[in-house]
């Protein structure tokens, strides 16, 4: 039995997959907001918890976060206790037992490959669209992390054939300019309504505003689609996927599926591309369990 943690903004999950790919536990424990004790204490309590009531765990972690693409930066938003911080050292100290890292891109991948909507790709390119943007790549149900554990860091690649505008001071905190993350996280959506208005509103609202008939969010969204049909583009010229998935939150706009599709002709090299575009299924231990599938593999 394998153990994986997904660690969020404000909460900790944490699921047990068996080595037949059943799910026999899962628990939550949330977390205080730049709280570095808080974190390892909630790890430290779900693994405690996990161990106790499965004897017969592997002793080590798999663990989804933020700053698991090690020794690269790590942003200053969300658990301001994983910036700068060898997550890994600290986690393997608290919890007394071996842990490896994966992304949210990456952990999203091996859930999709293993138990959700890729499980008969052979190629499978996820991207997570929330705060930050992560990719991961399966070939089957096997990820490919690389040889510095990168593979599907596509949020720190510049956005593919840029109009003139786009160009322009689109500073990133990984300290470079017009990355792919200023522009399909949700701050990057919710700045592009915020700059026109001068009105914060979140996805959810720009969303519905656009149902509503404003204007100025419709246009943002369809910014988006175009953005985002441009990103897939380019992860379609490279990898051919079978699929491409979309997790997060932005990723909950249906609109996606139909129009990001229409705009690959325009970009991809091959005009009808038989790649499908999914969401990822609505799973809350869904990164928990694709972090536990890596202990697996």
């Amino acid at each position: 039995m394998n153990l994986g943690l997904s660690i969020q903004n404000s909460l900790i999950t944490a699921a047990i997959v068996t080595k037949d790919g059943d799910f026999v536990w899962q628990d939550s424990y949330p977390v205080e907001k730049d709280g570095a004790p808080s974190l390892l204490t909630g790890c430290t309590a779900l693994v405690d918890m996990a161990s106790r009531d499965n004897p017969g765990l592997n002793q080590t972690v798999g663990i989804s976060a933020q700053s698991s693409f090690i020794d690269q930066p790590t942003p200053h938003d969300g658990i301001g206790s994983l910036t700068s911080v060898d997550l890994r050292r600290k986690l393997q100290a608290s919890l007394g037992r071996p842990a490896v890292l994966v992304s949210p891109g990456q952990a999203l991948a091996l859930y999709e490959s293993c138990f959700g909507k890729a499980q008969q790709s052979e190629v499978t390119c996820c991207l997570f669209l929330d705060n930050h943007v992560y990719g991961g790549v399966t070939f089957g149900q096997k990820l490919w992390r690389g040889a510095s554990n990168i593979v599907g860091a596509w949020g720190h690649m510049p956005l593919p054939w840029p109009v003139p505008h786009e160009l322009e001071g689109r500073d990133c905190w990984c300290g470079r300019n017009g990355c792919l993350e200023v522009f399909l996280s949700l701050r990057g959506l919710e700045n592009e309504y915020f700059n026109i208005t001068q009105t914060k509103l979140d996805i959810q609202e720009i969303a519905d505003a656009a149902d509503a008939s404003d204007l100025v969010a419709s246009s943002v969204l369809q910014v988006l689609d175009d953005r985002l049909g441009r990103a897939t583009a380019a992860i379609i010229n490279m990898f051919d996927p079978n699929v491409i998935i979309l997790g997060g939150r932005i990723a909950k706009l249906n609109r996606l599926y139909l129009n990001v599709p229409r705009k690959w002709p325009g970009y991809s090299l091959n005009k009808v591309s038989k790649t499908k575009l999914l969401q990822a299924c609505n799973e809350q231990f869904a990164l928990a369990k694709g972090a536990a599938s890596l202990v697996a593999s």
